[in-house]
Formats: C-alpha cells, structure tokens, sequence
C-alpha cells in the first residue's frame, strides 16, 4: 500500500514538474518575442516536446517528485537546481542537435531561471502546507521507539519537529532515557511485549535505534511488525560500515586492496576544494568593511589584540594555527583554570554559557557566529575546509577513544551538522557521532544543506 501511494505521489509530482516547465518556456519566449506566435511553429512543438521526456527521465532521476516527511527545504532546493540545471544542459544539447540553436543561450537562461523560481516556490507551498497540516495533527503516524542512549538524538529530533508528522506512542528503552523523552512520551521498560503493545496500541511504525541487537531477537521484532502488518524501521553503527570505499591500488605493478572509511570520490573532494577556496577569498573580500569595523569595536571594548590565534588538529593529526576574532579578555587561558569546575560540557571539551571571561562584543560576535569569520583565512591556506568537523585542541585529542578519532579523517571545518544541532546542548560523545555521520555520508549536496542551515542560524543568533 505505502509503495503504491508513493508512486501514486511520485507520477504526479513529476507531472507538476513537466507543467512548471513548459510554462517556464513559454514565459521565456513571450519575454524574449514578445508574442506567443512562435508557440505554433514546429521547432517549438519539437522544443517543448524535448522538454516533457528530459523532465520526465530527470524528475525521479534527481528525486525532485519525491515528497519526504523530513526533508529541510534546503535540500528541495539543491533538488530542484539539479533538476534546472542538468535538464536546461541537456536542453541545450538536443536544441544544438536539432539545430534550434539559432533561439540564443539568453533564452535557456530565462528559461532556467523561471522554472527553478516556479519549481522551488510551488515545491516550498506544498511542504509549508503539509508540515503545517502535520504541526496541527492531521496525517500523523504513530510511532514506537525501541532504543538505547544511541537514540537520544533521534528521539530529540522526532520530538523538536511536529511538522514530519510523526506522534511517539512509546519508547521502550533503559531509564537513562528519562530525561530525553518528552512528558506526554511514556517511557516502557526494555522487556516490554511488543507483540501485545501493537495490539492494544495504534502504531504505524516501529524504529530500532540500538548500539547492537541480538540477532534473535531482531528477528523475531521483524516478525511480528511483519504478520501485523507495521513498518518496520532499523538503525545501526553497522550501515556506516557499507559506506567503506574498496578499491584495488596498484603500487607499481604491485596490486593492493583499499579499504577507507572515508571519503574518496577525487572529483566530489576537489570540487569541494574548489568552492572553498573561490567562496572564502569573496568573503574575505566583500566583507572586508565588516572587518574593519569588528577588529575597531575589539580593540575599543578591551586592551589586547585583535585575533586570536590557537594551535589545532586538523587533517588526520596535521597541526596548525587556526585564527578569530578575540572574543575573551587577553588573560583568558590563564583564568581557564580557575573556572574548570564551572565545565557545562562532558569529555574533554570546555565551555560555559555564562563565561565571564568573555567581553561585551565577543558576547555579540559570539551569538552571531562572527568571531570565526577570520577562519577563512585558514580555508584559503588549505588547512580547513567551510564545511566540516571542527578543529579540535591537541589536549583534547589526546583524551580521544579510538573511535573518535576517525572525526581527523576529514578536513576540519567552519561549520558542521554540531554548529546548526543545538551546540552546547548536545552531549560531547553525541557531537563525535554527528561528525562520524557527516563523514559516513558526506556528500556535495550535505555541504550545501549545511551551508545554508549555518546562515539560518547565524541569522537566528543561536551562538554561545
């Protein structure tokens, strides 16, 4: 039933998709003629004929007609520009093809730039108006929770976004979990029977998010969200795994096989280089008067200077000098001792909401993330990235379990799924896991979804 409803959604997603852009097209050539008399010719007929079979392959290709419960409107816009572009591309191609070229490149772009405006604003009211009808209670799903302290995270998630559409009937779980569940949650002992939950309770799915399951009894949680006819959802450390990249290297005519839990796409990572580069030298440029003013109010608010400069670890154990704006007084690791006790974070980090160390403008720089603008120094050296885990200090290293340091397996960067999560609220060894997860699945489209989360949240002012 759900495979049929989502196809159902799917077909009719795309159909809107082909409409948008044969309006588009038109719009294009009534504001390149002036008159739609080119409409009837048969080069038009043969253009707008391209149009519906490039859009109809693109649309499921770029999962642009697929409507998720959870998916943030940054990724139903990089979605929709792959769409725009790879199809305007490809339009271009069959219009130099057939020769039809003679309409010019400014019409595919007036074209392109229509249907991304109509494709992503029409997409943007059907998401606001589902995750609305959701917020209020209508199509929800009911949902039960089996998990360990590996879901808190999850559970947060699931709670702090009403608009998905999904109500927590229980969660079956150890009492650790108390304090992460909501008040309305009941919180089930671990031995509780599913099988007589689901038949007293109205439950759609069913989410195992556990550390490790016994295999047996997996099984059997399988089995009987199978006979009655529940979805069943699973998370594991384990499907991070399968993210491996294997490979044969040859050294010389030597053959060996590669295996590296990180990742190795050469294209993807340079282009990524790329932007980083190209991107940090325009903000340094742009917001070179932003600069200014900032490094004047510093030395204004307290004596000392004007950046701070701290040594990091970065690329798998490469140290290096990473550099802000001076947010503390100029004494501040001299006074860090005094205030150790106050440490609101667990494992080796420290930080403290109240710092009384911090002065009035580095208060403000902080809540709006400004201090790190000088970062963008270190993206042009090539020491950090824009996106990415951040750099964290030798001492901290030190005091890293195995598992965490797989985080220095990737560029260290400005911002990260850590920096648009919660910050300070999130526990030490959760950050670890959102910085394996950016990594288990990073990808050009996550860069841009967390990009355009760390602006909303710079405009937020949720900085600490």
């Amino acid at each position: 039933m759900l495979k049929e409803k989502a196809k159902a959604i799917g077909t009719i997603m795309t159909m809107v998709d082909i409409a948008l852009a044969l309006i588009s097209f038109n719009l294009a050539l009534y504001f390149d003629f002036g008159q739609l008399t080119f409409l009837y010719s048969k080069d038009s007929v043969i253009l707008q004929l391209l149009v519906i079979i490039i859009w109809t392959l693109l649309s499921s290709g770029v999962q642009s007609n697929i409507l998720y419960r959870s998916r943030p409107y940054s990724m139903v816009l990089f979605n929709c520009l792959g769409l725009v572009f790879s199809g305007t591309s490809l339009l271009i191609l069959s219009a130099w093809t057939f020769n039809l070229f003679y309409l010019g490149l400014r019409h595919f772009f007036v074209f392109a730039v229509i249907d991304l405006a109509l494709t992503f604003t029409s997409k943007s009211f059907i998401y606001h108006f589902l995750k609305r009808a959701r917020k209020k209670g209508y199509n929800y799903l009911n949902m039960v929770i089996i998990a360990d302290n590996t879901g808190r995270s999850f559970i947060r998630n699931v709670i702090s976004h009403p608009e998905w559409g999904y109500r927590i009937t229980a969660i079956i779980g150890p009492e650790s979990l108390k304090q992460t569940c909501s008040s309305f949650v009941p919180l089930l002992p671990e031995n509780t029977d599913l099988e007589q939950l689901l038949r007293d309770k109205t439950v759609d799915e069913v989410v195992l998010c556990r550390d490790s399951n016994d295999n047996k009894e997996l099984e059997q949680t399988i089995n009987i969200c199978a006979d009655i006819g529940v979805v069943f959802r699973m998370y594991s450390p384990f499907f991070n795994m399968l993210t491996n990249r294997t490979q044969l290297h040859f050294f010389g005519t030597t053959p060996f096989l590669t295996i590296a839990n990180a990742p190795m796409d050469y294209i993807a990572l340079k282009t990524k280089d790329i932007f980083d580069f190209i991107f940090s030298s325009l903000v340094l440029i742009f917001l070179s008067p932003l600069l200014l003013g900032i490094a004047i109010a510093i030395k204004i608010d307290s004596p000392g200077s004007i950046f701070f400069k701290q040594k990091r670890v970065g690329l798998r154990g490469r140290r290096f000098d990473v550099y802000k704006f001076r947010t503390m007084v100029s004494n501040a690791e001299a006074l860090k001792k005094q205030l150790i006790d106050q440490n609101e974070m667990d494992g080796p980090v420290f930080k403290i909401t109240h710092d009384p160390r911090i002065t009035r403008v580095g208060r403000f720089l902080r809540k709006t993330s400004l201090d790190e603008l000088p970062q963008f120094v270190n993206v042009i050296r090539g020491e950090m990235s824009v996106v990415g885990p951040r750099p964290p200090l030798p001492e901290e290293v030190v005091e890293y379990e195995r598992w965490q340091l797989r985080r220095l397996s990737m560029k260290p960067g400005i911002t990260c799924i850590w920096q648009v999560s919660g910050r300070n609220n999130i526990p030490f060894e959760e950050w670890m896991k959102m910085d394996l997860e950016y990594i288990d699945n990073w990808s050009l489209k996550l860069d841009f979804v967390l990009f355009l989360k760390t602006i909303r949240t710079m405009l937020k002012g949720d900085g600490k």
